[in-house]
């Protein structure tokens, strides 16, 4: 596959693998850790990085083309910022999204992070061919990218989950914080939008723009559609026991006037009474059994250290 510029200069070990290698590694990635079955929670994703700059056209129709053969999706990341459209427009002469549709990448098991700077008629086409979103709120705050239109998206017929970007520009990847952060700034976003009546406003604030209820289903069961997951997201007989329960007995939930909505509107951590995964336990009373925080802890500060150094020359 292509390399960025900056890419150039690596060790080859680092470097972008060949297009060969790739795809013939997809096929055995698959083969050996795929599982296609419906209570599955072990799958492999076609996913080079951004497509306007990860391979040529005639490529991702090839990776587009090997992935449906192999029953597998398709993830990338568009559209973060105004540098998609520019290079989109200066390279193809075209928008991004429309790149996408050109070379295959559109559909209902394609889904792409951010989304943050589309035109209208680019929504409309995520829409019509029911293109998934991973909604990064905190990652595009913390790069100031901008603000995803989910309620457009959502609109326009796009399904729409949550996710945290990467460790690069997110350091919690806390998905109860980035549901938090979803809730404000789609709110905040419509706020933006409001102007005095004597200039032609009609609205006073974005405080309906997104309500605790969108979050919690674009956090679950938004997800679990973008995935394939046909047996998990929501709570009902016949699903997988995919449950987490929070202890809502923290001071910070002592004045809501509905419990349930802590978690997402008082934002922080909740603690965790159990989180089960088809119905088997996996953390109670918030510790992960067999975890050694305090190991992971200092080899986490052993690899920043070391990080540190080689940057420092």
């Amino acid at each position: 596959t292509q390399g960025r510029a900056i890419e150039q200069d690596l060790p080859q070990a680092l470097r972008p693998e060949s297009f060969d290698h790739y795809m013939a590694d997809m096929e055995r990635l698959v083969d050996r850790y795929h599982d296609p079955e419906p209570a599955s929670l072990r799958r492999v994703v076609m996913a080079p990085t951004t497509l306007l700059h990860s391979a040529p056209g005639a490529q991702l129709r090839e990776m587009a083309k090997l992935a449906r053969r192999l029953g597998i999706r398709l993830h990338s990341h568009l559209s973060e910022t105004v540098d998609y459209l520019d290079a989109a427009r200066e390279k193809f002469n075209m928008t991004p999204v429309q790149f996408c549709a050109e070379h295959d990448w559109l559909g209902d098991d394609v889904w792409f992070a951010h989304l943050v700077k589309l035109l209208p008629q680019e929504i409309t086409l995520l829409g019509q061919t029911r293109t998934g979103i991973a909604h990064c709120p905190q990652s595009n705050g913390r790069l100031g990218s901008g603000i995803a239109d989910l309620l457009a998206l959502e609109q326009a017929g796009v399904p729409v989950s949550l996710g945290v970007d990467g460790a690069a520009s997110n350091e919690a990847a806390d998905m109860q914080s980035e549901a938090h952060a979803a809730w404000l700034l789609q709110r905040a976003r419509k706020g933006m939008l409001a102007k005095p009546r004597y200039d032609g406003g009609t609205f006073e604030g974005g405080g309906d723009a997104a309500s605790i209820e969108d979050v919690v289903r674009w956090g679950s069961a938004g997800g679990a559609q973008i995935l394939g997951l046909q047996r998990s997201g929501t709570v009902q007989v016949g699903m997988q026991a995919d449950i987490a329960i929070y202890r809502l007995d923290d001071p910070r939930y002592f004045g809501l006037h509905d419990m349930a909505i802590g978690p997402v509107a008082c934002g922080g951590r909740a603690s965790l009474k159990a989180l089960m995964v088809n119905g088997h336990v996996i953390v109670e009373n918030d510790v992960i059994p067999g975890l050694d925080l305090e190991a992971m802890r200092h080899e986490a500060m052993s690899a920043v250290r070391i990080l540190q150094q080689r940057a420092a020359g």
